[in-house]
């Protein structure tokens, strides 16, 4: 069995490229269904996969992050541990199925919300599946495994779509896609797995199932909750407005969450390096935290400004002005959001790395009933808008409680002197912006000034031979 070890530049290579394959794809599939069936059926489709990720998220509760742990630290009894983890995903993907089949018989969604959510319910079981099988390459540091499998599934499904959906065949069948292509991956994963581990560990060991659960259980919790909190207001627009609004919500919703993206993939990338560091040497993890906090600050600034004063020309764009244009006011919220969510990932990488999960736990959980009961009074006599709000405000919650837990370093980062001396110029270049019109010419000039004073500014020499240094570690 192989237990070389890859660079940590190479696993984050082809961790960018599996999460870009699948930020492509979801992209694509977006504003393709959006552009050729409209609103009313894209709210359909929203409605349908986003329950479907949330039951995703159940059905892996935690399993991923520990399974790659354990797997990492004992490579040579891979076949025991995935025996065990393996029966106890078994156990939660029926639970997750028996949840994603018995909410529309409670909730007033439409009859073709409530089809599509049941024919999405055997891709929620194949993604789980697909998943835990990735836990076990990402264990043995075989990234390139889950690359090749997620490029060769969502080509397949992105060939069979754009030629499917220019024939404009019943939304359904476009939902099998997702079905068929889910189980493939399941039975590429499969082989690549055993052939990994070196013999077929899939089978039933249900020996050590609570130490199991009871390990994975504020895991599991962070992420059902974590996921629940940010994506609640779609499913609760479904159900108390029309398919319509959940259609115009979502389109703005989905280029946050394509913005989004860039800081999983950094968060995944960089949480082995300072899980290390925390035990290894806790003053680097805290140089390597700050910077991580800096990079995202000084990354997230330009971004929002820019999808702020341009949400109009970007819901055009993507989806057309005629039928989309009240997606640009959710989407200006939305820039906010960018924002704070950036701004609050570093903090939020600290607490899990320093085995403080419980707080982000409770944070969550917190967060999660916040956004039902504020979008119990709101979305019913707000709307669209009135949902964007109550986002934010949850969202600013949660960095604020993030803030309180990690307090050793919220004041000594946040308003550091270069950091002070960055917003202060930013701050200017908006008021620019914002009296010129966001014209295209002062927009240019803007991002050449910016890029030039967070780079010599926003970052001491120190800070960019560390940066650049770190692409050199050779290990996690």
């Amino acid at each position: 069995m192989k237990t070389d070890r890859a660079p940590i530049w190479k696993n984050s290579l082809f961790l960018f490229i599996t999460q870009a394959i699948r930020l492509l794809t979801n992209i694509f599939i977006a504003v393709g269904i959006a552009r050729l069936y409209g609103p009313e059926a894209f709210g359909q489709f929203s409605i349908a996969y986003t329950i479907a990720t949330i039951c995703i998220v159940i059905a892996d509760f935690g399993f991923g992050v520990l399974l790659t742990t354990e797997i990492a630290n004992n490579r040579n009894n891979a076949a025991i541990i995935g025996k065990k983890y393996f029966s106890m995903k078994i156990i939660f993907a029926l639970l997750s199925s028996a949840i994603m089949i018995t909410i529309p018989s409670f909730q007033t969604f439409s009859i073709q919300s409530r089809t599509l959510i049941y024919t999405l319910t055997l891709f929620v079981v194949f993604t789980t599946f697909t998943n835990f099988f990735n836990a076990i390459f990402r264990g043995f540091e075989k990234f390139n495994y889950e690359t090749r499998i997620s490029f060769i599934t969502n080509l397949i499904f992105l060939i069979l779509l754009v030629f499917l959906g220019i024939l404009k065949i019943q939304l359904i069948y476009l939902m099998l896609l997702f079905v068929v292509t889910r189980l493939l991956g399941v039975i590429l994963s499969v082989q690549k797995a055993i052939s990994l581990v070196g013999t077929n560990f899939i089978g039933i060991d249900f020996k050590e199932w609570r130490t199991i659960v009871n390990r994975i259980l504020i895991y599991g919790l962070h992420f059902i909750f974590g996921n629940l909190f940010f994506q609640l207001d779609t499913v609760l627009i479904g159900m108390w407005k029309s398919d319509n609004d959940v259609g115009i919500y979502k389109s703005a919703f989905n280029v946050m969450l394509l913005i989004l993206m860039l800081s999983d993939i950094a968060f995944s990338a960089i949480l082995p390096l300072l899980s290390r560091l925390y035990y290894e040497n806790t003053e680097k993890w805290k140089i390597i935290s700050r910077l991580y906090f800096k990079v995202f600050l000084l990354t997230a600034l330009p971004i929002s400004i820019v999808v702020f004063f341009y949400s109009e020309q970007i819901i055009s764009i993507i989806y057309g002005h005629k039928l989309y244009k009240e997606a640009i006011p959710i989407l200006k919220i939305f820039s906010i959001v960018i924002l704070f969510r950036f701004i609050g990932e570093p903090y939020a990488m600290i607490i899990t790395t320093s085995r403080r999960q419980h707080f982000s736990m409770i944070i969550v959980i917190a967060a999660a009933v916040a956004s039902f009961v504020l979008n119990f009074f709101v979305i019913p006599k707000y709307g669209l808008s009135g949902a964007a709000l109550v986002s934010l405000g949850v969202n600013l919650f949660v960095v604020a409680a993030y803030f309180i837990v990690v307090k050793f370093s919220f004041f000594k980062w946040l308003f550091e002197l270069r950091i002070i001396a960055v917003l202060s110029i930013t701050t200017l270049l908006v008021l620019l912006l914002w009296y010129s019109n966001a014209q295209l010419i002062v927009l240019f000039v803007s991002a050449i000034i910016y890029i030039l004073i967070a780079y010599l500014i926003g970052f001491s020499n120190e800070d960019r031979k560390i940066i650049f240094s770190n692409f050199k570690l050779k290990s996690i």
